[in-house]
């Protein structure tokens, strides 16, 4: 009998402890401030706290922790912008080396399917070497190549025709495919992870000819008599032009529940700018949340 009561003693207190729908206490009350508002890159920047919120969370308005980004945030290539330079040596033979652009070629690393694709000559876009010393090709807008959702193949083709003259060496370096975004100028690639590689055409003499090092493409002739046709297809891989979607910035935890009340918090900006800062307060059950924000503008100077 005993027992019997002891249950029905214990049952509310578990159905009580157990209820998910309880409202939120209070909204999450706090101040924040600074001693100014303006500081110099990497100066320490107190941030001092009131209240006591249940979670207090940190944006500073850099990339990936901008409040005004916390929904999601897509970097847009406003253009393409390619350069490199080139330099020639030897020979006579003219027009031996052309820049072209493909959208459509099949990412099939052969010389059959690299020749099947189609292929924009974009070499009239640049300055190339007239003597052994580099010169840069200027910067060429191609944005107009590009293709929603494709992505951008990059060759640097070298023809040697026979009776056309002795055949030229020419080296290109620096290549530099860029874009000004709305996250600011991006690399989207270089001389490096292009990942150029050398596919041939004809009865090509591949040993100590053409090459590819960290820092140097070069084209070449065949050594020995030259007297068939032969194609240097130099290809790059397949280089993302698209706009990308990074998903939401997210916020720093300052405090979270189980965590003493902080009575401030430190920061310094790596780059100069007006940055504006967001801190958010939550008092949350599982079914309401409550949610303050706070926020400074702040400038910092180089």
């Amino acid at each position: 009998m005993k027992l019997k009561y002891l249950f029905y003693m214990i049952l509310p207190v578990v159905l009580v402890s157990c209820d998910s729908s309880l409202d939120v206490e209070a909204e999450p009350e706090f101040t924040v401030n600074t001693d100014k508002n303006t500081y110099k890159v990497g100066e320490e920047i107190a941030f001092n706290f009131t209240g006591n919120p249940g979670i207090l969370t940190f944006y500073s308005g850099l990339p990936g922790n901008d409040y005004n980004f916390k929904e999601g945030r897509v970097v847009t290539l406003n253009d393409l912008k390619l350069s490199f330079t080139s330099s020639v040596n030897f020979g006579t033979q003219p027009n031996q080396l052309s820049v072209l652009v493909s959208t459509n070629f099949s990412g099939q690393y052969n010389i059959d399917a690299i020749k099947a694709a189609s292929w924009t000559d974009i070499t009239d876009r640049f300055t190339l070497a007239t003597s052994g010393t580099y010169l840069s090709s200027g910067i060429a807008d191609i944005t107009d190549l590009r293709v929603s959702g494709k992505p951008l193949y990059f060759v640097l083709k070298y023809v040697f025709t026979p009776g056309a003259g002795a055949g030229r060496t020419w080296a290109i370096r620096g290549f530099n495919l860029q874009s000004n975004t709305s996250n600011g100028l991006e690399t989207l690639a270089d001389q490096t992870n292009a990942n150029f590689g050398l596919y041939y055409f004809g009865p090509k003499e591949t040993s100590g000819r053409s090459s590819i090092t960290s820092t140097t493409i070069t084209l070449r002739a065949n050594a020995s008599s030259n007297t068939d046709l032969t194609e240097d297809w130099c290809i790059s891989k397949a280089i993302d032009v698209s706009d990308r979607d990074l998903g939401p910035d997210r916020p720093e935890k300052i405090k979270g529940y189980s965590e003493p009340r902080p009575t401030s918090f430190n920061f310094s900006y790596p780059t100069p700018g007006t940055y504006d800062v967001y801190f958010t307060g939550i008092n949350a059950t599982k079914k309401e949340t409550r949610t303050l924000v706070k926020s400074i503008k702040l400038t910092i100077e180089p």
